[in-house]
């Protein structure tokens, strides 16, 4: 529902009952009034298009939260990411291994999801993400070197199922050496090991 008609006495309060019932703050809608009188306004409450509804909403969790940040939305193909520029305290909004970061994206995508049911949301604050990225690949491509040059597999320190992708993806594109993944869960292993080595994948 991104779109409903509500009826007050007065203009605020036909507001406040079209917030209430979308359970929104005023930044997050735009409003036509529809008619009005002595004794009732009526006025159509809609929800701002995605990239505002973002901006506001992202601003309004952080803004409760006690953080003081810029923020901006951009679109591409995979959906919108949302940018939080902080000056201070990044370090909490990211995490450990960035554990903050997802649970505030989580919690930015559930909100949207209210009135955008489809929507794909990426958060990133002070370029994170791509930080993170860049210095997993170049790790792998370290490692590829030295697996090259002593023949030897190497293990890599535990890797979420996100990081486990990127480097398994760079690996990929690296002649040479390949990637196997030996155990499940929390003894779940990743391994860079020279190509002409026949290994499997193994679940142990």
């Amino acid at each position: 529902m991104k779109m409903i008609e509500a009826t007050g006495k007065d203009l605020n309060d036909a507001l406040a009952q079209g917030m209430k019932t979308l359970r929104v703050i005023q930044d997050e809608i735009t409003y036509e009034i529809l008619s009005q009188n002595e004794n009732e306004t009526k006025v159509k409450l809609t929800i701002k298009e995605p990239r505002q509804y973002l901006q506001v909403l992202t601003n309004y969790v952080l803004t409760h939260m006690g953080f003081k940040v810029g923020i901006s939305v951009n679109k591409d193909e995979q959906g919108y990411t949302v940018n939080i520029k902080a000056k201070q305290n990044d370090n909490l909004l990211i995490g450990k291994n960035g554990e903050n970061l997802w649970a505030l994206q989580y919690i930015i995508s559930r909100l949207a999801k209210r009135f955008y049911s489809n929507i794909k949301i990426l958060v990133d604050v002070n370029s994170y993400r791509q930080r993170k990225t860049n210095f997993l690949k170049k790790k792998a491509e370290a490692i590829a070197r030295i697996v090259l040059q002593t023949g030897r597999e190497m293990a890599l320190d535990p890797l979420t199922p996100r990081e486990e992708r990127i480097v398994a993806n760079r690996i990929n594109e690296l002649k040479g050496v390949k990637l196997y993944v030996i155990g499940k869960g929390p003894n779940r292993t990743v391994i860079i090991a020279p190509e002409t080595e026949n290994k499997e994948e193994k679940n142990e």
